[in-house]
Parts: C-alpha cells; sequence; structure tokens
C-alpha cells in the first residue's frame, strides 16, 4: 500500500508511527513544510507540498490529513484532483461551513471516501454503552450529562499553548472545534440533534483568542434532552458522561476506563473496566478501519463525510446562539 500523510505535527507522526506498525511493508510519503527525511523513518520519502507527490506520476492508494482544521477541505479537495480515492482527515473535517458544498460534490463525482478521525468511536467503553443503549438495560434514555475538561498548556509538552493551533481563531482552535469528538460522539450514541445552543467564553489565564469555556443544551430528534460543557482549564483530565433512562443509569467515566450501570431493582453497580487498554490502541483500530475501508464495506464506526458534517453544524448552530 502506498499513502501520504500531509502533516507533521503530533498527530501527523503518531499515524506515521502507527501505520508503520500496523503494515511494515507500507510505502509511505510525508508531505511536511518545515520538516526533512533526517526528522523521519528511513523508509519514508518526504516532500514539501502535495504537488510533489505526484511529479513522477506515482499512484497513490490513500492519504491521511492531520494539517491544521483551517487547511483540511483545501487539502483534501487537491489530492482528489490529484486521483485520491480514499481519505482520512483528522477530525473536524472543517473550521466553517464555506467550501463544504464543493468538497461534497466533489467525492460524489469523482467517487471518494472521506473517513473523519473521531476515534471516540473506537472507544470500547463508549461502545460498551451503545449495547446498552440499544438493548434498553436503563429503558428509553431521558437524558444525558456529558462533560469534558482538561488544562491546555499540558497538552502538547514543549510547546508554547499560545502559539499553538487551539490558541489561533484562524487556524480553527477553540475548546469546541478541539473537543468536537463530544459533539460526534453523542449523536451517534443518541440520534441527530434537533436542536441545541449555548454560551462560550475565553480564558484570562490562558490568553488566548479562541473560547475556553463552552456549555450547550441539546435535544435529540427523539426527544433526548442533553447537556454538554467542555473546556481547557481542568489541570487533571475529566471526560465523562451520564446516560438516564426510565428505569436506571449509565455512567461512562474516560480517565478511569469504567463503565458502570444501575437499574432501579439493583442494589449494586454492573461494572465494564478496560484499563487493559491503552489510548494508541484506539488509534492504531481506526486507523487499521480506515486501511481495511473499500467501497463495498467498511467499519460502521468510521465516521463519514456526512456525519462529520452533522457535528461540525452542531458547533456552529452553537455558537451562533443569540446572546
Amino acid at each position: 500500500m502506498k499513502i501520504i500523510i500531509l502533516g507533521s505535527g503530533s498527530i501527523g507522526q503518531r499515524h506515521l508511527s502507527n501505520a508503520l506498525e500496523l503494515m511494515p511493508n507500507i510505502d509511505v510519503t510525508v508531505v511536511s513544510r518545515n520538516k526533512s527525511k533526517a526528522d523521519f523513518h528511513e523508509n519514508v520519502k518526504v516532500v514539501h507540498t502535495i504537488a510533489a507527490c505526484f511529479e513522477n506520476k506515482v499512484q497513490f492508494d490513500a492519504a491521511i490529513v492531520a494539517t491544521p482544521t483551517s487547511l483540511h477541505v483545501e487539502n483534501c479537495i487537491e489530492l482528489i484532483q490529484y486521483g485520491i480515492k480514499k481519505i482520512y482527515v483528522e477530525k473536524p473535517v472543517a473550521h466553517n461551513l464555506d467550501a463544504i458544498d464543493e468538497l461534497v460534490a466533489l467525492t460524489i463525482a469523482e467517487q471518494v471516501q472521506v473517513f473523519v478521525g473521531y476515534d471516540l468511536r473506537f472507544d470500547l467503553g463508549l461502545n460498551k454503552v451503545k449495547a446498552l443503549l440499544a438493548e434498553k438495560v436503563i429503558g428509553n434514555t431521558i437524558s444525558v450529562q456529558a462533560e469534558v475538561g482538561q488544562y491546555l498548556p499540558d497538552w502538547r509538552k514543549g510547546t508554547n499553548h499560545k502559539e499553538g493551533m487551539s490558541a489561533k481563531i484562524s487556524l480553527g482552535g477553540g475548546v469546541m472545534l478541539d473537543l468536537i469528538h463530544e459533539f460526534d460522539y453523542l449523536s451517534w450514541l443518541l440520534g441527530p440533534y434537533q436542536t441545541i445552543f449555548g454560551l462560550n467564553k475565553k480564558s484570562e489565564a490562558l490568553d488566548i483568542e479562541t473560547e475556553a469555556i463552552s456549555v450547550n443544551i441539546f435535544e435529540t430528534t427523539s426527544g433526548i434532552l442533553g447537556t454538554l460543557s467542555l473546556d481547557y482549564l481542568q489541570k487533571d483530565l475529566n471526560r465523562n458522561a451520564k446516560f438516564i433512562g426510565d428505569f436506571g443509569t449509565i455512567i461512562w467515566d474516560y480517565p478511569t476506563s469504567e463503565v458502570k450501570w444501575k437499574t432501579h431493582t439493583e442494589e449494586t453497580w454492573n461494572t465494564f473496566s478496560y484499563t487493559e487498554v491503552s489510548r494508541n490502541d484506539r488509534f492504531k483500530d481506526i486507523l487499521q478501519a480506515f486501511f481495511n475501508a473499500n467501497s463495498a464495506n467498511f467499519d460502521a464506526r468510521l465516521t463519514n463525510l456526512q456525519e462529520s458534517i452533522l457535528s461540525l453544524k452542531a458547533v456552529i448552530d452553537s455558537k451562533n446562539t443569540k446572546k
């Protein structure tokens, strides 16, 4: 398999490392503006533009887009114009809807598969929650309370958080797009959003131009009510969700890798623990699913382009709530 990895930041390098481990004979070309071959594996080719990948009429099986969010759509369109038929793009698919229709039309016309990197769909805990909800273990789901928070200066060690993508509006930063995973997994578990509105604000302590706190209220098309809180401020990672049903409750706790649930007739909690699984296992699983995907068959946990647009629209709708 011959692939392009576009971008050499932390997530691009993670995908490169995982690709080489999953498929030792894979042929990788990395597109990086500021790195050379010396920065990568000896079997990796490094170029500085997308066009350079195709100078010798090389054909590639797939591409991974791991550039700043503001470049995702532009990069995908260029790759498709060069003939790429399968693309994995990091979440979110874009930071606005300006060129989304063009991208969608092009993928249809050229029969291109685009999957977006919502790796939490591969989290064992959320998959357990999905199964429990489908089995109606707690009856009909009535409401959900979800939260995620992590201190931005701790995200990328050795870098200044004020200079990174998260801090810049022009690059598609801000807690709502950075942690858009939550908007995606909630709709994946509970169905599409019917209504969503919220409030967000900056943090003087972080001294960044993007929003650092976001509080959202939503209703799904099936009538489930929910709240979602996101922030860049909690020193200890906090990521969890509580699902409340007619006859019980399910709690997902990401930091402890645990799901627990209890019905009204039970005295003690049932527990599902997956502490033996590492965070990178999830990235490898989603990448393997992408490599295995074809036009006739792919892992249902992969987020397609249309689904990714729905989560992006949810963020935009919340941001556009009239104060």
